[in-house]
C-alpha cells in the first residue's frame, strides 16, 4: 500500500518538492510569475503534469475574478463571432434571393466561378514564364565578367514585379476573351468555347468563390481574435505600478499590427482551406456537418432558431430562408471556430513570442513549436480541463431534449417516441440556457487566452532554467 501511494504521490504531484531556482530572464520583457513549478530541465511529463496543466487554467480563472474588466475580451470576442454567423448568413441566403443572382448558363451551370478560375489559372502561369524569362535575358544581357548563376540573376528581377505582373493580367485577359471568348447577354453570362474552362462541373463550380468568400470573413474574424487576444496578453503582462485597462492593452497591441497581420493571414488561409475541404469531402461533410446540423436540430436549439425569431423578433420582413440559411451559417460558424480554436492551440505561443518578445513571424512559429514541444502534456491537461467545462455544460440540452417526451415504446425492434410541444415555462429556460451556454464558451475561451500567458512564462522559465 505504501508503494502504491509513492507512485500515485510521485505522478500526480502530491509530493513535497524541492524549490526551484528560478534563473532570470534575457531579453524578455514584464512576465508574469508562472502560478506552478516545473523540472529544470525543461522536458514534457513526469510528475505534477496533470495538476500544472490544471493550475494554469485556476489562474486563468483567479485573474479573470480579480480582474473583471477583462470581461471586455469576453464581450468583443463574441461580437466578432456574431457579425461572422451575419455575414455568413448574408453569403447563403442573398445569392439565393430573387434580388442577388449568379450568373448562370441555360444548362445551369455556374460559369463565372470556373471563368475566375481559369483566369487565375492563366495569370499564375504567365507570371511564371514572364518572370523566368526574364531572369534569362538578364543572364544573357549581362556584361560582368564574375559568373553569377541563374537564381542570382533572378534576385535581379524582383526589381521588375510590378510591371511583369501588370503585363500578366493583360496578356490572361487577352487569353480569356480570345479562346474562352465570354460574353453577356440579358445579365446571363455565355462562352463560346467552353472546353477551355477550369472545373466546369456544377457541384464543383462554386469552389474558388466558396474559398475567396470564407477567406474574405475568415481573415477579418481572425484579425480581430488575433488582435483581442494580444490585447489581453499585453494587459496582463505589464507591469506600469498598477492595473492596466483591457483597452490600454488594445492600445499597445497597436505597435505589433503589422506582424499580427501576417499571422491572422497564415491562420485565416490554413481554416479556409481545412473549411473548404471538409464542405467537399462527403466523409467529413457527412460526419461533422451532420453532428452539429443534428445538435442544432434539437430543442432548444432549433425551436429559438425557426420559431421564436421571426414572432419576436419581427425577421420575416427579410428576404425569405433567412432562418434557415442562418441556421446553416450558425453551424458554419461553430466548425470553423473549431477549426480557428485547433489551429490557435497547435500555436499557442505565436501571439505572446510576437508582443512580448517582438519576434518576426517566422521566429515566432518555429519559436512557438520549440516551447510547445517542452511542455505539451501541460497544454494538453488545460485544453481538456477547458473543454470538459464546456461538454458538460452542453450536455445539459438533452435534459430539455427529453422534457417533452410523452411516451417510448418499441416495434419490431425500434425505439419510436411522441412528444409535446414544449410549454411557455420551458422555452424561456430553453433561451436562458443558449444564452448561459454562449457566455460560458466566451468566458472559458478568456480564461485559455490568460492561461496561454500562464503556460508561456512557464515554458519560458523552465528555458532558462535548463
Amino acid at each position: 500500500m505504501t508503494r502504491v501511494s509513492e507512485i500515485a504521490e510521485h505522478w500526480f504531484g502530491l509530493c513535497r518538492k524541492a524549490p526551484v531556482v528560478r534563473a532570470s530572464q534575457a531579453g524578455i520583457g514584464n512576465l508574469p510569475e508562472p502560478v506552478h513549478e516545473g523540472r529544470p530541465d525543461g522536458g514534457a511529463g513526469g510528475p505534477g503534469t496533470i495538476r500544472r496543466g490544471t493550475g494554469a487554467v485556476l489562474s486563468g480563472t483567479k485573474t479573470l475574478i480579480h480582474n473583471r474588466q477583462l470581461l471586455w475580451f469576453t464581450l468583443l470576442a463574441g461580437l466578432v463571432l456574431a457579425i461572422n454567423s451575419i455575414a455568413k448568413c448574408w453569403l447563403i441566403v442573398f445569392p439565393s434571393s430573387s434580388e442577388w443572382r449568379f450568373f448562370f448558363d441555360p444548362d445551369s451551370v455556374r460559369l463565372l466561378p470556373s471563368l475566375a478560375l481559369t483566369f487565375v489559372a492563366g495569370l499564375v502561369t504567365v507570371f511564371c514564364l514572364g518572370f523566368l524569362l526574364a531572369g534569362l535575358a538578364v543572364s544573357i544581357s549581362s556584361k560582368k565578367d564574375r559568373p553569377f548563376s541563374f537564381f542570382q540573376r533572378l534576385e535581379r528581377v524582383k526589381k521588375y514585379l510590378i510591371p511583369l505582373t501588370g503585363a500578366s493580367v493583360v496578356m490572361a485577359l487577352a487569353g480569356i476573351q480570345l479562346f474562352v471568348h465570354p460574353f453577356i447577354v440579358q445579365g446571363d453570362l455565355f462562352v463560346r468555347n467552353p472546353r477551355w474552362l477550369l472545373f466546369v462541373d456544377p457541384y464543383y463550380a462554386g469552389l474558388l468563390t466558396s474559398l475567396v468568400l470564407i477567406f474574405m470573413i475568415e481573415i477579418l474574424t481572425v484579425f480581430c481574435l488575433v488582435f483581442l487576444l494580444a490585447g489581453l496578453i499585453l494587459t496582463i503582462s505589464s507591469k506600469e505600478g498598477g492595473p492596466v485597462s483591457f483597452f490600454q492593452g488594445l492600445n499597445k497591441a497597436k505597435q505589433y499590427l503589422r506582424p499580427l497581420t501576417g499571422w491572422s493571414v497564415v491562420v485565416a488561409l490554413a481554416g479556409s482551406l481545412l473549411f473548404t475541404t471538409g464542405q467537399y469531402s462527403y466523409l467529413l461533410s457527412l460526419v461533422i456537418w451532420q453532428s452539429v446540423n443534428n445538435v442544432l436540430s434539437q430543442f432548444p436549439f432549433n425551436f429559438i432558431l425557426t420559431s421564436l425569431l421571426p414572432q419576436h423578433l419581427f425577421i420575416d420582413i427579410l428576404p425569405p430562408g433567412l432562418q434557415w440559411g442562418f441556421g446553416i451559417a450558425l453551424a458554419d460558424t461553430l466548425i470553423l471556430s473549431a477549426i480557428n480554436v485547433l489551429l490557435f492551440i497547435l500555436t499557442l505561443f505565436v501571439v505572446p513570442l510576437l508582443v512580448l518578445e517582438r519576434k518576426n513571424l517566422k521566429e515566432a512559429v518555429l519559436g512557438s513549436w520549440t516551447l510547445m514541444k517542452k511542455i505539451w502534456d501541460e497544454v494538453a491537461a488545460c485544453v481538456l480541463d477547458l473543454g470538459m467545462v464546456v461538454f458538460a455544460a452542453l450536455l445539459m440540452f438533452l435534459l430539455f431534449r427529453f422534457s417533452g417526451v410523452d411516451r417510448v415504446w418499441w416495434d419490431a425492434g425500434q425505439m419510436y417516441t411522441s412528444y409535446t410541444p414544449p410549454g411557455v415555462e420551458w422555452i424561456a429556460l430553453g433561451l436562458l440556457y443558449v444564452l448561459a451556454l454562449s457566455g460560458l464558451v466566451l468566458v472559458v475561451a478568456t480564461v485559455g487566452g490568460i492561461a496561454t500567458l500562464d503556460l508561456y512564462t512557464s515554458a519560458k522559465t523552465r528555458e532558462s532554467a535548463a
